[in-house]
């Protein structure tokens, strides 16, 4: 759901004094109801707040919020207008969100707040397993989640020589997949194995052995409360464990960033 500058959502809260203890370094924050606003795509296990279930991203942060006397209002934003949200809608915080998305030398606009990496994903091209040692040239059509930045294949997308087959359910990606109509699709591996076990699909997928990888995080942001980003930032070093076994629940592979 859009939300324009004429409206915004209900803030439903107590009001209260949260004493942090010395765990997290800080002094006073009153608890208050945290406006995130999501992109309005299933990425499930990652994320999906078009349904009323849980998922790596929400069980992070309603755990973060719970533990340190907030709630969390989620709004669902469109990802084609993602670079706009914290300027154009009543929201509080952008998720998920990476710095490196975003050009270093934008200016009109006030400076944005990141959060620490709370955890880590791959970015690859999936494929049928019998296909993992195709070449690159193999390559003609390529499965890609409407809005999502196609960045291992810009070169090959100028010269025209890969074609690009977007869509806003990964589900029907993976559809396209096994059905030979794409040769591959960008995404992270748990999410496409999700969607195929959805179908009933007795398939196994894997990334490609041949084409570049590239490790990234998902980060929260704001422009309002750089003040909750270093109480989140002090959670997330003090719960490490806790994303771990999430990860885990949610048959999510542990990724570490390339150095």
């Amino acid at each position: 759901m859009l939300i324009t500058n004429h409206f915004r959502l209900p803030t439903i809260y107590l009001v209260c004094m949260l004493n942090v203890t010395a765990l997290f370094g800080m002094t006073h924050l009153h608890a208050q109801n945290l406006i995130v606003g999501v992109e309005d795509i299933s990425y499930y296990p990652y994320f999906d707040y078009t349904a009323s279930k849980t998922s790596l991203s929400k069980t992070i942060l309603d755990q973060f919020a719970a533990d340190n006397g907030h709630t969390i209002s989620y709004v669902s934003l469109p990802i084609k207008q993602f670079s706009k949200w914290l300027y154009e809608n009543n929201v509080d915080f952008k998720y998920p969100d990476n710095q490196r998305w975003h050009s270093p030398t934008a200016t009109g606009h006030n400076a944005e707040h990141y959060s620490d990496d709370i955890f880590y994903l791959r970015a690859g091209t999936v494929v049928l397993v019998e296909n993992k040692d195709k070449p690159k040239t193999f390559f003609k059509n390529l499965g890609m989640i409407s809005g999502f930045d196609p960045t291992l294949w810009k070169p090959e997308i100028a010269r025209n020589e890969v074609n690009i087959l977007d869509d806003t359910s990964p589900k029907v990606l993976i559809k396209h997949l096994v059905n030979g109509i794409v040769d591959g699709v960008d995404m992270d591996i748990a999410v496409a194995n999700f969607y195929l076990k959805s179908l009933g699909i007795n398939k196994q997928l894997i990334y490609s052995k041949v084409l570049p990888q590239e490790i990234f995080s998902h980060q929260l942001s704001t422009i309002k409360y750089p003040e909750i980003i270093k109480q989140f930032n002090q959670w997330l070093a003090a719960n490490e464990q806790f994303i771990k076994a999430t990860k885990l629940k949610f048959l999510i592979p542990e990724e570490q960033p390339l150095h």
